[in-house]
């Protein structure tokens, strides 16, 4: 799936649903398997989140640099 925020996990777990056993409850590989899955969908936001905050502090110093260069020529010309 590839989860790009917490709404797209949020939706997994109102789906999620793990397999019954006759004896003991639930299958502990299928909630093995499951917390897997939802530990791939939180790193996969993570991940997306990270590079968005990588490319505003591109954004960011870029639009410093630029600023700081039109300080630097009008002062210059004074």
């Amino acid at each position: 799936m590839g989860a790009k925020n917490m709404d797209d996990i949020a939706e997994l777990f109102k789906t999620l649903r793990f397999r019954k056993q006759i004896v003991g409850g639930v299958s502990e590989i299928d909630v093995w398997k499951k917390l897997n899955k939802i530990q791939e969908e939180y790193r996969s936001a993570y991940e997306i989140q990270q590079e968005r905050y990588e490319a505003r502090l591109q954004e960011r110093d870029e639009e410093i640099a630029s600023l700081r260069e039109q300080i630097s020529k009008g002062t210059a010309h004074e």
